[in-house]
């Protein structure tokens, strides 16, 4: 199992890490060469531990990063299944997918431009075949 210091973070525990020590900077306990320091250090922290590195000797206030609880896949609830889509989903999209190829044979067969007048027919078509 993953330590939680090996865990990766976020652009909000970023966010939350740079508040806290912009709280410290401001109550006087970080000079502004240290403030600078760990600001730039927040900014390209990559995992959890790289943050909280930075607040080893700050009194509060730390920025909340949660433990891992799991992984995102056991985390994330089956609300539903998935849903194939059925035989005339299918039959739409191939459709629109031949429209310009089927419009393209029938000018070179009747040289006639009014044949590229079917792929917005055929699109009507398949999206009335879908619904």
């Amino acid at each position: 199992m993953v330590d939680d210091g090996d865990i990766r973070i976020g652009s909000a525990e970023r966010e939350r890490a740079l508040a806290a020590l912009a709280e410290h900077h401001a109550a006087g306990r970080l000079d502004a060469d240290e403030y600078e320091d760990r600001r730039g250090r927040a900014t390209d922290a990559v995992v959890r531990r790289d943050l909280t590195e930075l607040f080893v000797d700050l009194p509060e206030p730390h920025p909340s990063l949660e433990p891992a609880r799991g992984t995102a896949a056991s985390r994330r609830p089956a609300s539903r299944a998935v849903s194939q889509p059925g035989w005339r989903s299918r039959v739409a999209r191939i459709l629109v997918s031949l429209a310009p190829f089927i419009a393209l044979a029938a000018f070179f067969r009747t040289d006639s431009w009014l044949v590229f007048l079917l792929i917005p027919m055929i699109v009507v078509l398949a999206r009335a075949i879908d619904d």
